[in-house]
């Protein structure tokens, strides 16, 4: 995340939008445990006190905003992943990042979306000069219905305004019938249905010309055409979909099928960079990038902080080779890359 956070300041990075999962909570992550001269050994075998978690827990969430947040001097946008949810709640989410979910952009955009309304959420809306940006909360795997009313008429406007070149929606997990699909809204209690009225909603402001890109991380590797799969081919249509979840947690692998097709990053951290035309006319305003960080673009100030035992772990130890989950949608037969 320091990386990331000069890396935005150097190339003049508007904002810096964050989809999720803060700290691990369930364990100590190892970060922290560098920061705090904890011994991994000891820690990745269980054998750390139990004082040590309890300093940790109670200092996680500190921890992120001091050694995550400050770094960045751009704007900050903070969104509500499941891990915020072990042994929380919500509404201690909403209470302990108060300030950093009420930023003036959001701030601004809320007052003009609803006059008077000053409640601070887990989901919110803003636009950047002539492109909007939606976070929604599906840390629980689903959407609440408060959370869809007000989502539908924030949509609803959008489509109303034409001076609106495109709409980016940002969640944590990913919508249902992705190449995430074992790990993404598919497996709420609900099965994937309020993330299916999203995704037919999104459809239908796309079918009316306007583009439209859905960002989601919870999986930890980077892939394009995310909702490519036959499922949505056969049903309404692909919307543009990138998953990036490559900003310090363990990595995961990426299905197999969507290296034929698909770009994307495994066993890499890194950020998506995007970019706004200056074409106007362009029915494809927005293009993303994904920049990888490596080992070497760590600053020695940030090796000694954390230690050298955790920044060799974080490069060479934070992998699980296995694709979370076993269940898929049916794949598509034919696929196209960037069809999406």
């Amino acid at each position: 995340m320091p990386v990331i956070a000069r890396a935005t300041l150097q190339r003049g990075a508007r904002f810096y939008w964050h989809l999720g999962d803060l700290r691990a909570l369930y364990e100590i992550d190892e970060d922290y445990a560098g920061l705090h001269h904890l011994s991994l050994e000891k820690l990745k075998l269980n054998l750390l006190p139990q004082s040590e978690m309890d300093s940790y827990l109670a200092a996680a969430w500190p921890d992120f905003v001091e050694n995550q947040v400050k770094p960045f001097k751009a704007p900050f946008f903070l969104g509500i992943g499941n891990h915020e949810s072990i042994g929380r709640t919500r509404d201690q989410f909403l209470s302990f990042f108060h300030d950093q979910l009420n930023i003036p952009p959001i701030q601004k955009q809320r007052e003009i979306d609803s006059p008077g309304d000053a409640t601070v959420r887990s989901y919110y809306h803003w636009r950047e000069r002539d492109v909007d940006f939606i976070y929604l909360d599906n840390s629980s795997s689903e959407f609440d219905a408060e959370q869809l009313v007000w989502f539908n008429a924030v949509i609803s406007k959008i489509e109303a305004e034409p001076d609106v070149r495109a709409l980016v929606v940002g969640m944590h997990e990913s919508l249902p019938y992705s190449y995430s699909f074992s790990h993404s809204m598919n497996s709420a209690q609900d099965k994937g249905t309020s993330g299916l009225g999203v995704y037919q909603r999104l459809l239908e402001y796309k079918k009316k010309g306007k583009p439209v890109y859905v960002f989601s991380s919870h999986s930890h590797f980077f892939l394009t055409d995310l909702y490519n799969t036959s499922y949505w081919q056969s049903n309404g249509g692909v919307l543009p979909g990138y998953l990036v979840g490559t900003a310090g947690a363990q990595h995961y692998s990426v299905p197999p099928e969507v290296k034929e097709f698909a770009q994307y990053a495994e066993n890499q951290y890194g950020y998506v960079v995007a970019t706004v035309s200056r074409d106007t006319s362009s029915h494809d305003p927005l293009n993303f990038r994904f920049v990888p960080v490596k080992k070497k673009d760590l600053l020695p100030d940030t090796v000694r902080r954390f230690g050298v035992e955790a920044v060799n772990f974080c490069f060479s130890g934070n992998w699980n080779a296995s694709v979370p989950g076993t269940s898929k949608p049916a794949l598509p037969s034919t696929r196209t890359a960037g069809s999406s």
